[in-house]
């Protein structure tokens, strides 16, 4: 068929055609190469989290005015996210030594303002040190005194003397109930610098004091934070008696009971 005796018509179909025929190809081989790709590549690389803040602008004075509110979507790649969470509990991360050691016992996580600080009790136990140093995360060296650790828990308790270091915040724990089986989770460990590895819970806690995960760690005190740097686990003797990639659920311990003052 010789294409200079086609129609216009014809040579409108024609172009449709190959049109077609050309994103169907197309098509075929997309899917095909999607299919061969490695499992780190067809993840999605930037996740999109929408966050709305909402802000109440004060009333101004008279009965008669208004409380105005605003809103607005912040919306946040999922690398800039996790970047985020990682430098705000890195300010939460201890390294516990002997005093005036260098070597790591175990790492610890700040949870109250006062100093508290989670870390590993059989680490510490199996130590033959008496007193101890918390280095911060800008090298910053303070003391550290062991309130409590036994042989029959997890974490120990233990006081970190960090005064208004802007090197040192508090961490908040996250709600065990609000975990999902495959959430993203972030490891924090290393027994110099702090190593990050990143995995999905692999089994939820259920009655059991540790969760599993997909990340491992076997430095005593890593932490496991959600996407959003809340405490999950962090790794202690009992958890590693099920495995490397097992962490014990935190719990912020209750302050001391005040006593009453005596009467007069």
């Amino acid at each position: 068929m010789d294409l200079e005796q086609l129609t216009k018509h014809q040579v409108i179909l024609l172009t449709l055609l190959v049109a077609l025929v050309t994103s169907i190809a197309t098509g075929i081989v997309t899917v095909s190469l999607m299919n061969q790709a490695p499992q780190g590549v067809t993840r999605t690389i930037n996740q999109i989290v929408e966050r709305t803040v909402q802000t109440v602008a004060p009333p101004t004075q008279g009965a008669a005015a208004a409380t105005v509110t605003t809103e607005k979507t912040i919306v946040v790649k999922d690398d800039d996210l996790t970047a985020q969470s990682i430098a705000t509990v890195q300010k939460s991360i201890v390294r516990i030594t002997a005093k005036g050691g260098n070597e790591l016992l175990a790492r610890g996580v700040i949870v109250n303002s006062d100093g508290t600080t989670l870390t590993d009790s059989g680490a510490i136990l199996g130590s033959d040190a008496k007193a101890f140093d918390a280095i911060l995360s800008d090298g910053t060296r303070v003391p550290a005194t062991l309130v409590s650790a036994s042989a029959s828990t997890s974490l120990a308790r233990m006081n970190v003397t960090f005064g208004t270091s802007t090197a040192a915040a508090p961490a908040k724990i996250t709600d065990v109930s609000k975990l999902r089986l495959g959430q993203s989770i972030i490891r924090i460990g290393g027994k110099g610098t702090d190593v990050v590895g990143e995995g999905v819970i692999a089994s939820l806690p259920g009655s059991s004091s540790v969760i599993e995960a997909s990340v491992t760690s076997a430095t005593p005190g890593s932490v496991l934070i959600t996407l959003f740097g809340e405490i999950i686990g962090i790794t202690t003797a009992d958890s590693l008696d099920e495995g490397s990639d097992y962490y014990t659920i935190p719990v912020i311990p209750a302050p001391p009971a005040t006593k009453p003052s005596p009467k007069t």
